[in-house]
């Protein structure tokens, strides 16, 4: 296998910063209730009674920050657009970027709203429910975003923007795509859902669009309604079609809509993305690049929290393909990445170096090719 190339230009990362407090709580100290027909868990705190914990420790942590670390070790020199408070989070927030050796030139200090703060719970799968206090990081406005010049900047990745932030989104993309740079997005769910139109409307502009699978299923009213139904049902080659992974075949269901992955994405590509992704948590992640469908399969991991899995995963992807590397490696290496993260309690212990990344992507493609580790199929 060729070496992976090395990420070394400069690049933006644009989005929260906040503190996260995470507490993981044994087992048997909190109830967990599943509901079968809506494929929901909940944990249950008692009213009144303190609840013995096997850890409470802080980190910083937020899409914007998480990506920028992300970015900065794989190699890329690193400036953040990220808004805090002067105060106690602020400057633990400023502290950690310094560390990490992002660059502070476009972190606005504000002085009537605190920085960003997230409660994680974490029992039994691992999987937090977080109480989020967002802060300081719904305050950005187009000032903010006019004051940067762009041109210096190779990537431009954008995480989600909270609340109102999101109303920026737009002029970061005008910006970014004057500027002529590899721009890469991973919005969240609350902007699909009240901004769809204004985010559907700057497709064209994005090179690299990374959702999951609940992100995708919001947008699906919007996809059918824009298109005949013949564009609907595109076809797959597969040797094997019983082999196919649970997505693949069941698609979308979203209020009263449904969807093929398939036809979904390659919806979202015709709108301008050079590189659609949908992520399905545990179960793997879709990549389409032209008329070739890339499936990743889910890795073995031994899972001790799962924030930031998505920021690693989809700002490796960019990095790796923005340096020029093959679809089907950096897909392989941003799962190798995302695994890392989930590996530990916090969004940044366990990202990876360039160097450490190389190493794994080498030691589990030294006896393989990368068709035995990605799957693909022709879609045109």
């Amino acid at each position: 296998m060729p070496a992976l190339r090395h990420p070394t230009k400069k690049a933006l990362s644009i989005g929260s910063v906040m503190i996260d407090i995470i507490t993981v709580i044994a087992d048997n100290d909190i109830e967990l209730m599943t509901l079968h027909n809506q494929t929901s868990s909940y944990l249950m705190l008692e009213q009144g009674r303190k609840i013995e914990s096997e850890s409470i420790d802080d980190y910083v942590g937020g899409g914007g920050a998480n990506t920028a670390v992300c970015m900065g070790r794989l190699g890329m020199e690193m400036d953040i657009l990220a808004l805090i408070k002067e105060d106690l989070n602020g400057k633990k927030i400023r502290r950690r970027l310094e560390e990490e050796n992002i660059g502070l030139t476009h972190l606005q200090i504000l002085t009537q709203v605190g920085s960003g703060v997230a409660v994680h719970v974490s029992s039994h799968d691992r999987n937090a429910a977080i109480f989020t206090h967002r802060g300081a990081n719904c305050c950005l406005d187009a000032d903010m975003v006019k004051a940067i010049k762009f041109t210096p900047y190779e990537l431009v990745y954008i995480t989600n923007l909270s609340n109102e932030s999101a109303d920026q989104f737009p002029l970061i993309v005008s910006r970014a795509q004057e500027a002529d740079c590899f721009i890469a997005s991973n919005p969240g769910i609350r902007q699909l859902t009240r901004r769809s139109e204004d985010f559907l409307s700057c497709l064209p502009a994005i090179n690299l669009l990374s959702i999951n699978k609940v992100e995708c299923e919001a947008l699906i009213p919007h996809l059918v309604s824009s298109h005949q139904p013949k564009a609907l049902h595109p076809t797959i080659a597969a040797a094997d079609p019983d082999s196919l992974p649970p997505l693949l075949v069941n698609g979308f269901h979203f209020a009263g809509f449904s969807m093929g992955l398939l036809a979904a994405m390659k919806i979202l590509a015709a709108q301008g993305p050079d590189y659609v992704v949908i992520t399905d948590g545990s179960k793997g992640a879709y990549l389409l690049k032209d008329d070739i469908l890339y499936y990743c399969p889910p890795m073995e991991v031994v899972m001790r929290g799962s924030a930031g899995a998505g920021d690693s995963f989809s700002s490796t992807l960019a990095s790796l393909i923005s340096a020029g590397n093959a679809p089907d490696v950096s897909l392989y290496a941003a799962s190798l990445n995302a695994v890392s993260v989930i590996s530990e309690v916090d969004t940044q212990t366990g990202l990876l170096t360039f160097d450490q990344l190389s190493q794994a992507v080498a030691r589990d493609l030294g006896q393989k090719t990368i068709t035995q580790q990605i799957t693909q199929w022709d879609v045109s």
